[in-house]
């Protein structure tokens, strides 16, 4: 049964540079949602000239309410059809097989004319190059390729959650951490031993190893911008058989921009609190029908609320399309960043608590070295992609990456003295040095093959691939022969450097890490009948890493070879509703994230599994989406050190998180649309000996009981629009043994937007009620999160 037609209007999604044919057909109606991508050029100063250049030709550039006419009937012909218009401006490609009649997409005929789109004659592109098909609100998606192959969502039997720019926009959330605060069962690690980078939580269990970049590993240790992204997708449970090794509670996998043909650019400059500064620029330039090519670029710096912390960053993201919406289509892509920051380490635990709750210390104290620490990377990728459609039923999509991502971190992690009973003036706080770097280098090839066919009268979607990589790492710990000098608890003072602290600082211990992947999968959705779909799927991976350390140690290797196995029953009795069942498996070798030591050498994989229940509906005609899944996510094998033996690993170990999520996107009425996000989690340890014995019948690490999101944006007039959030995060534990607690927490945010024509301005505040609370959670110390900030953004599109 097809969607009512009602005569709604809504604002184009986030990333959508070329209108849909449902379009506002006021001006002032479609000015007032700017939720385009508005991201700005760095660095400043060129973002200001680009912003005064827009500003001068602000009159002889069409407005975002002149840049798309009303359609025209819908019997009207495309005056000439664009090159296989059953994939029009699809960049990745393959029109999605097996489509359910009445899934979110557009009138295919309906004629636009804008001068500024390049494709032949004015037929506009309807899906994006990342496979997400538009979507009738800007916080609802209804396709992903997270699944390795264009799908509706309703067809992926496991608890999905997207992303979309309009939300990463309306929060200014900038990075890849701040926008997964809307992600359910999700929450983050502080630096650990001298991890840097992007930490998360994901049901319970590490996702530090299953970070994706469209579609492929994306391991590194960096902190990750959202400037070129479009989207990111969530993937839960035991994924190993899409993503090979990890995998255990999910992946997160985020989506590029991509080029379009159409010229439509955008600039953004944002200033804030706390010296908060960043400019932005999308540029598009179509070369002709089926070429083009969009800059992305990023120049932000801000310090902090805390006294020291401080961040700077710089970006740039080419990408050149050609053949786009044909049946050949190459994109290739480049991607820098890099970015020079002082680290935040955060506050120690005092009696099981942060110690501002439980002391006079100043939550705003620093205890690092604002004049010696720092954190810097790099990253460079560049990317390849080339998909070739056989029919509309078939495509080959292949893509080559290289990424080199250099690191190297100076910090203070701040500990109390041994034998600390009480907090007073004279309490000393010793300055742990957290220092290490490294180089890492990565080649990924991954080819797919999907399509669609009927066998036995029954018709197949499938997707069978193979996957090889190469890694190579290099690590070392930063080393000097000057201690770092102590301070006080109540009143931390920055220390006199001499002069050799920083000219002594020398790399040693040195360690070399090398291995190769071979993964092959297939896949299979077998329609049974019109209402019911089973997925099967199996993969082999062949995983071997050798570790090269410094005499007198000498160097490690370990193989291993692993079945990944998938199986789903999906039930959509009506379009509106999907109800599924679904079983995975998942496996975490010793060698993964660059480490090898004696004991995990001679240790085979962990072993996980995933059971989930859920259904996923499309209700109010369409306009919202909701999911719910019940869940529970085991890992059976965990490594235990032996009290014996203390050389030897133990694979007796086991645990469990048992959970319920429930999801809401989209658009309740014409002008009020939801995101919203809650999990009731109940994790435990079942089994442990050993060293780790003691911690049977306690909760893992960064388990919270609940955590919760929630964002509205509502249009009050053609011009005016506001958004409130909420978030809130149960309380978790930052060690094993359940003795170091952090504290739950709610945070409020808010927005308030003024949009005209071709540009908007629009003001976010952050933690309205400056509450004080902790999400970066570790063992031995806990970051606090923002207070109080805002941030007033001004745009402009041409």
């Amino acid at each position: 049964m097809r969607r009512k037609q009602h005569h709604k209007h809504h604002p184009a999604p986030a990333g959508a540079h070329a209108p849909t044919t449902q379009c506002r057909p006021e001006g002032p109606t479609v000015g007032s949602n700017m939720s385009a991508p508005t991201h700005a050029v760095g660095p400043i100063g060129a973002s200001l000239g680009v912003i005064a250049a827009a500003l001068a030709l602000g009159s002889a550039t069409p407005a975002w309410s002149q840049s798309a006419p009303a359609p025209a009937a819908p019997n009207t012909p495309a005056t000439a059809p664009a090159p296989n218009p059953a994939a029009a401006a699809s960049g990745a490609g393959e029109q999605p097989t097996g489509q359910s009649p009445g899934a979110d997409t557009p009138a295919a005929d309906a004629t636009v004319i804008d001068t500024r789109y390049r494709g032949p004659a004015t037929r506009l592109p309807q899906q994006n190059i990342s496979g997400n098909a538009p979507t009738d609100s800007g916080l609802k998606t209804g396709r992903s390729r997270v699944g390795k192959m264009a799908q509706d969502l309703k067809d992926i039997p496991n608890a999905v959650t997207v992303i979309p720019e309009q939300l990463m926009a309306d929060r200014n959330a900038d990075t890849l951490k701040e926008a997964l605060r809307n992600v359910a069962s999700l929450t983050f690690n502080a630096g650990e031993g001298g991890r840097v980078g992007d930490n998360i939580t994901l049901r319970g269990y590490s996702a530090v190893g299953d970070l994706y970049l469209d579609g492929l590993r994306d391991i590194a240790q960096y902190n990750r911008e959202t400037f070129n992204l479009e989207s990111i997708d969530v993937l839960r449970g035991s994924a190993g058989m899409l993503f090979g090794r990890g995998a255990t509670g999910g992946i997160i996998n985020q989506v590029s921009k991509q080029p379009r043909v159409y010229d439509v650019s955008s600039v953004e400059l944002t200033y804030g609190t706390n010296a908060y500064r960043r400019a932005t620029a999308d540029l598009h330039a179509a070369v002709d029908a089926t070429t083009a090519f969009r800059l992305n670029a990023m120049s932000a710096e801000s310090n902090s609320w805390r006294s020291g912390p401080k961040q700077q960053r710089v970006g740039l993201a080419p990408t050149v399309g050609w053949g786009l919406g044909t049946d050949d289509e190459l994109v290739l892509a480049a991607y820098w960043l890099k970015d020079d920051n002082i680290p935040d380490y955060g506050v120690p635990y005092f009696n099981g608590r942060p110690a501002p709750d439980t002391t006079r210390m100043d939550p705003k104290s620093f205890f690092g070295i604002t004049e010696a620490d720092f954190d810097r990377n790099q990253t460079g990728i560049l990317t390849g992609t080339y998909t070739h459609r056989f029919g509309p039923d078939l495509a080959l999509r292949t893509v080559l990456r290289s990424g080199r991502y250099e690191r190297d971190l100076w910090a203070v992690a701040p500990r109390f003295a041994a034998g600390t009973t009480a907090v007073n003036e004279a309490t000393v706080i010793n300055r742990q040095r957290q220092a290490r770097g490294g180089v890492e280098e990565t080649l990924t090839s991954q080819t797919d093959l999907t399509g669609a066919a009927r066998l036995w009268g029954k018709k197949h979607e499938f997707l069978t691939g193979v996957e090889l990589m190469r890694e190579k790492s290099t690590r070392w710990t930063n080393t000097t022969s000057v201690a770092n000098p102590a301070t006080t608890a109540l009143n931390p003072t920055q220390p006199v450097l001499p002069p050799e602290y920083l000219a002594n600082i020398t790399r040693t211990a040195f360690n070399f890490y090398t291995a190769n992947t071979v993964g092959v999968y297939a896949q299979d959705t077998v329609s049974v009948t019109d209402t019911i779909k089973l997925v099967a799927g199996l993969r082999f991976d062949d995983f071997s890493a050798d570790y090269n350390r410094v005499a007198p140690l000498g160097p490690l290797t370990r193989t291993d070879k692993q079945w990944s196995k998938r199986a789903g029953l999906i039930w959509q009795p009506t379009t509106e509703m999907s109800y599924y069942a679904s079983w995975g498996t998942s496996f975490n070798p010793s060698g993964e994230l660059y480490q090898l030591d004696d004991r995990s050498a001679n240790t085979p994989p962990e072993e996980n599994r995933n059971i989930e229940l859920g259904a996923k509906f499309d209700l109010l005609d369409g306009d919202l989406a909701l999911r719910t899944a019940l869940f529970r996510t085991e890992k059976t094998n965990e490594r235990n050190t032996d009290l014996s033996n203390p050389t030897v690993f133990l694979l007796n170990g086991k645990r469990h998180t048992d959970g319920v999520e429930i999801e809401v996107a989209g658009r309740i009425t014409k002008d009020w649309e939801v995101f919203g996000a809650l999990a009731v989690l109940r994790g435990k340890v079942d089994e442990a000996s050993g060293q780790q014995g003691p911690n049977k019948g306690k909760k893992p690490i960064n388990t919270p009981d609940y955590t919760f999101s929630l964002w509205n944006n509502y249009q009050f007039t053609q011009r005016w629009r506001a958004g409130l959030g909420l978030e809130a995060v149960g309380t978790r534990y930052g060690n094993a043994t359940n003795t170091n607690a952090v504290p739950a927490y709610v945070r409020t945010d808010a927005m308030v937007e003024y949009a005209v024509d071709s540009w908007k301005l629009k003001l976010n505040l952050v933690n309205l009620a400056d509450t004080l609370y902790y999400e970066g959670v570790y063992s031995g110390h806990v970051v606090p999160g923002a207070r109080r900030t805002a941030q007033l953004s001004y745009a402009v599109r041409f």
